[in-house]
């Protein structure tokens, strides 16, 4: 027995230091040296069985750290019994082998009978607990059989039910924890987690990003945790449109992430999330890096799926930034890969492929794309239904088809009520259904339609950003309806709505703002052709003002190609105020200026800048009498 007690030491010692093979070793020597000369464990003395059932102990998490599941299975069958012998079953030492076998067969996928050892825990602390008496295992034991069967129901599929466990067992750590700062943490953010996952993003958010704050004071900038939190708190602000801040979160990420070991998160993933945030923000180049850097990535994982998806954002990133025949090499390689299984993705890719054929003026091989869609019977494609009927509806609205454009407008807006309510989609297609019938000059049909939208925008809990911007779309809209109508008063105060909850949202230099602002100083422009030219002066001069402050924040942000159309607005605009003002020489720079863009056909600007040459010519003509 002494020797027995020494051997024990050294194995002790040994675990300390992570060298659980050496240990698990003298362990096994212990357990022979004691059954020596012991014909069965009823006849064992006392004092051997109590060193066994420490050798077993400790031998049981030797195999467990050394992830040899199987013989720490074996070791706590063989242990557990002989505690039960010793201590009684309703005992501490019991009750907390009980838990970690439970948490061992997890592991070994055997969630029934780890689900049964639970249940008999679970009943036991109830009836402890009725009885008004303390913990019948410690905190942290209590707090592991929450986890295990948390992650037993997460195994099948019970979201549900690890989301209670999971409040059950914050609300204990509050109670008995209170200082484990980093177990708390870690409940918060899977709690978080699952609620994210539920969609429940909003209330998932708070508990993320408490968790964030709480793992930025314990852990240091290259902490795996901490960077799991970064990644759950970015992705969650992403989701409910916060994206200054998730932009923000995604910078940091992206700088961090490749220097973390052992890191939990993907940073392919991370590279391929941060893309679409800046692909929706309008950072075209930012949005670029970002894929080519997920697809360099992902070539090395063996990730199909993952890889296609990808391929998708790049190639749409790079039809944004006209780099045509890089995004056409992508579609074609995506739609050769998918043409067999045909999944959703390969539904997006032909969709996509088909807005860009549009942009290369290809419109009716892009419609033949779009009507194969339509007529395939596969589920896959549902989803991709209803963005194809509104992309039929525009071309034909463009075709001054107005009335197939609205049946498509009302295809699609089946789509996205009947099959999945979204509002995003439904508040988009109403838009562009009021911008129908705006061309027909149904000004009433289409201010009731934009009514409808922004009734719906403003029912509780559709007060954060993501709402409020889709308000200030509808807002524009309603200035361009009244504007139509001749309605100059009301189109100026929708127009400067709009424009006040992109500066609040967004910010004053944000390009949609920025828009905006272009678009309020047209309605000025407009309302003064109609005053004398002193009544116009300060009307004038107000919009002059604002729209060079707009070119120049278009100008600084370094991307010509993105914002070239609201480059060639502005100095169309101002071209038109330097017109007005008498100044040809100024009209002229600016109009060669816009003449190095190419604008849309048909389009507004396009007939602006016709206009801006006539009343140019106009004025040179009389500057030469």
């Amino acid at each position: 027995v002494p020797a027995c007690h020494q051997l024990i030491s050294i194995a002790y010692n040994l675990g300390k230091v992570d060298e659980y093979d050496k240990s698990s070793v003298i362990l096994s020597d212990v357990c022979r040296k004691l059954f020596k000369g012991v014909t069965s464990l009823d006849y064992m003395p006392s004092d051997r069985l109590h060193l066994l059932v420490k050798a077993y102990h400790m031998r049981a998490i030797c195999f467990t750290k050394m992830a040899k599941w199987k013989p720490a299975l074996d070791q706590y069958d063989e242990l557990i019994p002989l505690v039960a012998k010793e201590s009684g079953r309703g005992s501490l030492d019991y009750m907390s082998l009980t838990i970690r076998k439970a948490a061992l067969l997890v592991t070994l996928k055997n969630y029934a009978a780890a689900t049964e050892l639970l249940r008999n825990y679970f009943q036991m602390a109830d009836i402890n607990d009725g009885a008004g008496n303390e913990l019948i295992v410690g905190p942290d034991d209590h707090s592991l059989a929450l986890d295990t069967s948390a992650a037993i129901d997460l195994k099948l599929g019970k979201v549900d039910d690890a989301i209670t466990t999971f409040e059950k067992k914050l609300a204990f750590l509050e109670e008995h924890l209170p200082q484990d700062k980093e177990m708390k943490s870690d409940a918060m953010h899977k709690l978080g987690c699952l609620l994210s996952y539920k969609k429940n993003h909003e209330e998932a958010l708070p508990l993320l990003q408490s968790a964030l704050d709480t793992r930025k004071f314990l852990f240091d900038g290259r902490n795996k945790f901490l960077i799991e939190s970064s990644w759950a708190v970015a992705a969650t602000n992403q989701t409910l449109g916060d994206t200054d801040k998730a932009l923000a979160d995604y910078e940091i990420l992206l700088e961090k992430i490749d220097l973390v070991e052992d890191s939990p998160i993907n940073s392919v993933v991370v590279h391929n999330s941060a893309g679409k945030l800046f692909f929706e923000d309008g950072k075209i180049e930012a949005a670029v890096s970002s894929f080519t850097k997920a697809l360099e990535g992902v070539e090395s994982q063996g990730d199909d799926a993952l890889k296609k998806n990808i391929m998708l954002n790049l190639a749409n990133a790079l039809a944004a930034k006209g780099e045509i025949d890089g995004a056409f090499d992508l579609y074609e390689d995506l739609e050769r890969m998918g043409k067999r299984k045909r999944t959703q993705l390969y539904y997006f890719t032909l969709y996509n492929k088909s807005l860009l054929l549009i942009k290369v003026g290809e419109k009716e091989q892009a419609k033949d794309i779009l009507n194969d869609i339509i007529e395939t019977r596969s589920s896959k494609a549902d989803d991709t239904k209803g963005n194809v009927y509104i992309t039929l509806g525009i071309l034909s609205v463009e075709e001054k088809k107005i009335e197939s454009g609205l049946n498509y407008y009302e295809d699609a807006l089946a789509m996205f009520v009947d099959e999945r309510y979204d509002i995003s989609s439904i508040t988009q297609t109403k838009k562009l259904m009021a911008m129908a019938y705006l061309e027909t000059k149904k000004y009433d049909v289409a201010i009731t339609i934009l009514e409808d939208a922004l009734t719906e925008l403003s029912q509780p809990g559709m007060e954060r950003k993501f709402y409020q911007l889709m308000k200030a779309e509808v807002w524009s809209c309603m200035s361009k309806v009244y504007q139509r109508r001749g309605d100059h008063s009301s189109a100026k105060n929708f127009a400067k709505l709009a424009l006040q909850t992109y500066k609040s949202e967004l910010g004053e230099r944000h390009p949609i703002t920025l828009r905006n602002v272009s678009n309020v100083s047209v309605l000025l422009l407009e309302e003064a052709e109609g005053l004398t030219k002193s009544e116009a002066k300060s009307i004038i001069d107000a919009a002059k003002f604002e729209m060079e402050g707009a070119l120049g924040a278009f100008l600084s942000l370094n991307d010509s190609w993105a914002y070239r159309f609201d480059v060639a607005s502005l100095k169309t605009n101002l071209g038109l105020v330097a017109v007005w003002q008498g100044k040809p020489k100024k009209a002229r720079k600016l109009l060669k200026q816009i003449e190095g863009i190419e604008v849309l056909a048909d389009s507004v600007l396009e007939k602006r800048i016709a206009t801006l040459k006539v009343l140019l010519e106009k004025l040179e003509k009389e500057k030469e009498k």
